[in-house]
């Protein structure tokens, strides 16, 4: 028996590992079987603005992450207070499983032509609708962190020391924590490179403004086929890419 559930295990994982993989990948085929039609892609103009504006807004969200990130991780971790945990929930694990074209339409109401504030379709509401669901990733890590150095005990031996918050900040939590801050921020970043529904409601489609990689594939898919594969690899190599440097940045000190 113990034999043959290790068998439909091994089985189960092969298949999942197997759906999962030529999902991911799968794209890299078609565009080597279609080299000639979508190398060209690769330099085209509209190709290159959606990346420029992709890469750009995500470091800029990434950036604002860390910097409203930290703050908010270090309340979390070192704050005693009521509806703590309620506070986290909405701050961190809400925003990841909000449907992002909700989202979009929520600021596309409250900072669109109805508004005082019309930044509607303007490279500014991309980063807006790119943070909302994105930073939370910089303060869930961070905040993970924070309190494993509390729970060290780091933070009152500082404290006895006579360090103040600015000291403990500084000198202990974030170069302990920097790691874990530098896969925050490239998982920031990388779900920023891949949204689509908020950005696509709030800033609209609009070449070398507010399209992105996400909305350039969504947008040329039936019409231009080769641009769109061209655009998903690019797409999909940048995120491996802050993969892997999310992996070396969670990776212990030897």
């Amino acid at each position: 028996m113990k034999d043959k559930i290790s068998l439909l295990f091994a089985v189960g994982a092969l298949a999942f590992a197997g759906f999962m993989l030529a999902s991911g990948f799968y794209i890299y085929l078609i565009a080597c079987t279609s080299w000639k039609e979508v190398a060209p892609q690769f330099l085209s103009g509209r190709v290159l603005g959606a990346l420029f504006i992709s890469v750009s807004s995500s470091f800029i969200v990434g950036i604002l992450a860390l910097v409203a990130g930290v703050p908010f991780a270090y309340f979390l971790a070192y704050g005693d207070f009521r509806f703590k945990s309620t506070l986290e929930t909405l701050m961190v694990d809400l925003p990841q499983t909000f449907p992002p074209v909700t989202v979009g339409l929520v600021y596309l109401i409250l900072l669109g032509s109805r508004s005082p504030v019309n930044i509607a379709f303007t490279f500014t509401a991309v980063v807006i609708a790119k943070f909302y669901v994105s930073s939370p990733f910089m303060v869930g890590f961070a905040a993970r962190r924070f309190r494993e150095v509390k729970a060290r005990g780091l933070d009152l031996i500082a404290r006895s020391l006579g360090a103040d918050t600015r000291q403990l900040l500084f000198r202990i939590i974030i170069p302990l924590s920097r790691r874990d801050l530098l896969a925050g921020f490239s998982l920031t970043w990388a779900r920023a490179m891949g949204e689509l529904g908020a950005t696509m409601v709030f800033a609209g489609i609009i070449p070398w403004r507010t399209e992105v990689i996400p909305t350039l594939v969504y947008s040329v898919s039936q019409t231009e086929p080769n641009t769109a594969i061209a655009a998903a690899v690019v797409a999909e190599t940048l995120s491996i890419a802050a993969l892997i440097s999310l992996r070396r940045g969670v990776r212990e000190k030897r």
